[in-house]
């Protein structure tokens, strides 16, 4: 998984972001198992953590942003991730039962 996230990063040739990728592909793992109400991780939910950890990445210094704009281009960030990601993850969430 590490390195199909480097790849789609553009960043297959830095050895030196592996232990923040590794830390952001286990929180990751962590908020998809809470969200999807599981009891463990299931593999088949990779490639949503893969998209999970490529948007974190890319919202690192801007995390809270709502909304930003630079050189013309504005960005809107919300607590949560993509509906894309939110799509994936849906797949194998369960009712929680109380």
């Amino acid at each position: 998984m590490l390195e199909k996230i480097k790849m789609l990063l553009g960043r297959s040739d830095v050895d030196d972001i592996d232990d923040l990728i590794t830390v952001l592909i286990s929180l990751c793992k962590d908020e998809a198992i809470i969200y999807c109400n599981l009891d463990e991780y299931d593999s088949k939910m990779d490639g949503a953590i893969i998209q999970m950890v490529i948007e974190r990445y890319n919202r690192m210094g801007s995390e809270g942003a709502t909304s930003q704009t630079s050189s013309g281009v504005a960005m809107t960030y919300d607590s949560f991730y993509s509906d894309k990601v939110r799509r994936l993850l849906n797949k194998f969430r369960r009712i929680k039962t109380v």
